[in-house]
């Protein structure tokens, strides 16, 4: 029997091999890889508000009410 989720399966174990394999050669290669520049959040540049209107779906409280978060910075 056929399973439904065998591409499924097959895709994701595809992506864990091209992840692992790019990796592998970051690892090997660190001169190559291209670093993303970081700051701290507080020093981002941006408004608490924004901070907060981007960070609180990120991290967890939209899980639980999609649009609570958005009602409340909006004041609605």
């Amino acid at each position: 029997m056929v399973r439904a989720y065998s591409h499924l399966d097959e895709d994701l174990q595809r992506m864990i091999d091209e992840t692992s394999a790019f990796i592998t050669w970051g690892l090997k290669h660190p001169d190559k890889v291209r670093w993303i520049p970081t700051r701290p959040i507080s020093e981002g540049g941006f408004s608490d508000r924004l901070s907060f209107v981007f960070w609180m779906p990120v991290l967890g409280e939209s899980i639980r009410r999609p649009l609570s978060w958005l009602r409340r910075v909006l004041g609605r």
